[in-house]
């Protein structure tokens, strides 16, 4: 006799661990206040390429988990850590870009041509062909399309179509700021809905 499969979690492990505290709920709106005192930080000045890398990496980070903390159901919470990991891990790809390989940037910019969808479907081809490491590489996939939508808003853009164009695709900064602040006000409401249903349970 098989034993029933226990229902899926209505809401996260870190989530239960709070409990019913009403401090989580303003989380998500530090995380814009953080983006925007990042950006502001990136636009006082021109920084050299690492420094403004350990800026705009934390940025990668806070997007990723507002967009993660709006869009992911509770359900599937598995893929979270790794869709963080991927919004950051991206950006390895600048390695051989400014040490031994400049070729990989895409014509016209400033970035690795991985910096595309190209890598966020291989990513998924390989979660389809290896099954025990599918949530993974969903994640890592996840991870990548945050991290774009980013970049879609700094510098030259990110060339996204690649390799069937080098064409750079780019969006007014006003645009990322407004989907990350949409972003904090949707996943304000759910975790404040969560907290509350948490402490009345």
């Amino acid at each position: 006799m098989t034993r029933p499969s226990a229902p899926p979690r209505a809401t996260p492990r870190w989530l239960e661990a709070v409990g019913s505290s009403r401090w989580i709920v303003l989380l998500p709106f530090c995380g814009l206040l953080f983006v925007v005192a990042l950006d502001a930080a990136l636009a006082y000045r021109h920084w050299p390429v690492v420094l403004a890398g350990l800026i705009d990496e934390p940025g990668h980070l806070v997007t990723a988990a507002l967009l993660l903390a709006t869009l992911l159901p509770w359900r599937a919470c598995a893929l979270a850590p790794w869709a963080l990991a991927g919004s950051v891990l991206l950006d390895i790809d600048h390695v051989p870009l400014y040490s031994f390989w400049p070729g990989i940037a895409a014509e016209g910019g400033g970035r690795p041509v991985t910096h595309s969808l190209i890598t966020a479907a291989v990513l998924l081809a390989g979660a389809a062909a290896v099954r025990r490491w599918r949530i993974p590489l969903v994640g890592l996939a996840t991870g990548v399309l945050l991290h774009l939508v980013r970049d879609l808003a700094s510098g030259p853009g990110a060339p996204l179509l690649f390799p069937w164009t080098e064409a750079w695709v780019r969006v007014s900064e006003r645009s990322y700021l407004a989907l990350v602040a949409v972003a904090a006000v949707v996943a304000t409401v759910r975790l404040a809905r969560s907290v509350s249903a948490r402490g009345s349970g």
